[in-house]
């Protein structure tokens, strides 16, 4: 087993601790976030100027969307394409010194993976290029 992970393996991990939890975050990001909406899924943000080490996803499935175990499953997804992306919005919330708070809102359960990071990709390209262009606020 290696004794240190690569900055590429580090690259990929999605602890705990960057993932959006709590009540008042979430209300935060309905009332004052900006959104980006695509097929499957929309995206919520929200970006705090001058605090680049806050960078925190969070993952919504309604119970609109069936049981429980259909919405896990759909979160997981979520969760999984982001993981594997997450990388376009840290390294520009990195070099533009801002905190990023989010959260990816699923539409329809049924979606696959495939779709899912696709959609992800869209989401994050399109946040990305926001806020290179300075839409800070």
């Amino acid at each position: 087993m290696k004794d240190s992970a690569s900055n590429d393996e580090r690259r990929y991990i999605l602890p705990r601790s960057r993932i959006l939890r709590g009540r008042e975050p979430v209300q935060r990001l309905f009332r004052k976030g900006r959104v980006v909406r695509d097929h499957n899924m929309d995206l919520r943000y929200l970006v705090f100027p001058g605090q680049p080490e806050i960078c925190l996803m969070g993952f919504i499935a309604g119970k609109r969307l069936g049981k429980a175990h259909k919405r896990n499953v759909i979160k997981r997804r979520m969760r999984e394409a982001y993981r594997l992306n997450q990388h376009m919005i840290r390294e520009v919330a990195k070099s533009e010194q801002i905190g990023f708070h989010g959260i990816f809102i699923v539409k329809k359960a049924d979606a696959p993976f495939s779709a899912i990071e696709l959609e992800c990709k869209r989401l994050l390209a399109a946040v990305r290029s926001q806020l290179k262009a300075g839409g800070t606020t």
